[in-house]
């Protein structure tokens, strides 16, 4: 198996664990120490818990959640070269969960982003 498709199948199984309702995946996010940010793809619960989980990884250079699936960002080592990105679809009590995290409906595990992290948010878009 390529390591690509066992990152895929990895991811999969990691999301899967969370959870059969966004509830229960908020839950897990909790027991877990997981806090995140709505509305930030890079920062936001999900992306969190797979970074701390995968960040020992040294071809994982970056997460991102949005709305159905997943980016992970690939670099090929020695030299960190962009290698492209892995696509993985989002089970459906995540997605769920994510819209409703994004709506704040999860507080006890929302941290507000930092200021500094807003002006550049906002400088981006």
């Amino acid at each position: 198996m390529s390591h690509q498709r066992q990152l895929k199948k990895q991811t999969s199984a990691l999301l899967a664990g969370l959870g059969n309702s966004p509830g229960e995946v908020a839950t897990s996010l909790q027991a877990a120490g997981v806090q995140g940010v709505p509305k930030n793809n890079r920062s936001c619960a999900i992306a969190l818990y797979l970074t701390a989980l995968m960040g020992s990884e040294p071809r994982i250079r970056s997460v991102t959640v949005g709305h159905c699936s997943l980016l992970i960002n690939m670099i090929t080592p020695p030299d960190f070269r962009p290698a492209g990105r892995l696509q993985v679809q989002l089970p459906k009590p995540v997605r769920r969960f994510v819209s409703e995290f994004d709506a704040g409906q999860h507080p006890m595990i929302t941290r507000e982003q930092s200021v500094s992290a807003q002006a550049s948010v906002t400088a981006v878009r």
